[in-house]
């Protein structure tokens, strides 16, 4: 009976301390659940739309994680749209309150964006040095409104376009380096232009070009062309300037006879010409280097030639933008300048083989890894901003026809470009 009362009484213990420890599990538990509860109720989430590609997706991302390593309590939700409709997307998303905080955008599409207020000025959250970034880039986020000037973006990629040329036919025609000037640039294509099977014709040419509006702008830059006047109302194409401009891009085609008139109808276009050996200098950006480098093709890349205004460039790229509900802007603003810093940058740079558009960042980068960079960096140093207008479509829509029309010589450059002026004045402009 004494062992029964204490196995009776061992067995009792046990459950004591058996209730005991299930009640100090389960206040442990509760503890932790109501801990984590607040941790992630605490956690600042920011959703960035992005429409890069797979290559750059995987830089944006590493570069999203080691932001929120040094900033605990941040989530950088990255989500990725299509190029394609990107922008009506996300016009559609501002109506629905569906927008995220941060967007990449095209240059030409952010005029529209701040015209309508949907983003954020950001200067109001912190210091912004225009001077350390790459002037054309940090320029298309810059606008006065309501008498003040303020900056609405960060550039997150700039491009622009510098002269390829092909070293093996330099070599035969016994030219030793890439032209200078423009001056320099006809006498080289004049030795490049070559008629091969001695028919009348040449089989291969010293240039070949896009004739766009976005293309030619390194000619209109070069020669000190003023797309459009300080207030916005008048446009100055039909300057002086602007007829010589385009003067010296007819006479490519029509008195020098080196341009192959790649840009017409049927033609072949510059790049398949250029790895052809078809044409031996032209217009194109770092997007092709990878493509040249495998097609085997003996290419080096020079600056634009100088004109009256020295030598500059064309410019395209993204803009990263708080939108004008974004949740968190003040953190939204501490990831671009994160983004934009010169040392991720200079990660972006050499890990992309991309032009950083932070300046400082270029003592952090190994050129070495990506030679042509340093080049195309260079170049955009002098590049020039495209005109900012709601519609940039519109804009070369209704310039483009009587740029052809005087490369074809259906029209005279002065009549085309006064023609231009004044339309874009009457259907571009009045709109702003």
């Amino acid at each position: 009976m004494k062992k029964l009362r204490s196995k009776i009484r061992g067995q009792k213990s046990e459950i004591k301390i058996s209730i005991l420890i299930f009640f100090v599990v389960l206040f442990a538990f509760v503890s932790c659940g109501e801990k984590t509860q607040t941790t992630q109720s605490s956690v600042k989430k920011i959703v960035l739309w992005e429409t890069y590609g797979n290559e750059e997706h995987d830089e944006i991302v590493k570069i999203a994680d080691d932001f929120m390593k040094e900033n605990p309590g941040v989530l950088i939700d990255i989500q990725r749209v299509p190029w394609g409709g990107h922008e009506s997307k996300l016009m559609t998303a501002m109506i629905t309150h569906t927008a995220p905080d941060i967007a990449r955008v095209d240059v030409a599409f952010l005029p529209r964006l701040v015209k309508s207020n949907s983003v954020l000025e950001l200067t109001r959250f912190g210091e912004i040095n225009p001077e350390n970034f790459v002037k054309a880039a940090i320029e298309s986020n810059i606008f006065e409104k309501d008498g003040k000037t303020g900056i609405y973006g960060l550039p997150d990629q700039t491009t622009g376009v510098a002269l390829f040329y092909n070293k093996t036919l330099f070599q035969k025609a016994g030219i030793k380096k890439p032209p200078k000037t423009w001056d320099e640039f006809v006498k080289v294509a004049k030795k490049l232009t070559v008629d091969k099977n001695s028919d009348g014709k040449p089989d291969q040419f010293g240039f070949a070009m896009n004739a766009s509006l976005w293309w030619l702008f390194p000619f209109f830059n070069t020669f000190g062309v003023k797309f459009i006047s300080q207030d916005g109302k008048k446009c100055l194409l039909n300057s002086p300037q602007g007829y010589n401009a385009l003067q010296f891009i007819v006479d490519l085609y029509h008195k020098y006879k080196v341009e192959a008139g790649a840009w017409q109808s049927g033609a072949i276009d510059p790049d398949t010409g250029f790895i052809n050996g078809i044409y031996a200098m032209i217009f194109t950006g770092p997007w092709n280097v990878k493509k040249f480098k495998e097609s085997g093709i003996n290419f080096g890349i020079s600056l634009i030639p100088a004109g009256p205004n020295g030598t500059s460039t064309n410019v395209g790229g993204t803009n990263m933008v708080i939108m004008r509900m974004a949740k968190h802007p003040e953190i939204c603003f501490k990831f671009l300048k994160y983004l934009t810093s010169p040392q991720v940058q200079a990660m972006w740079c050499e890990d992309l083989g991309q032009i950083p558009v932070n300046l400082k960042a270029e003592k952090y980068i190994d050129f070495s890894k990506h030679p042509e960079i340093k080049i195309f960096f260079e170049q955009m140093k002098t590049a020039i901003a495209r005109p900012k207008v709601t519609s940039y479509q519109k804009l070369e829509i209704t310039v483009n026809p009587y740029l052809y029309a005087a490369l074809s010589g259906k029209m005279s450059v002065k009549e085309a470009l006064d023609t231009v002026a004044r339309k874009i004045e009457e259907e571009v402009l009045k709109e702003e």
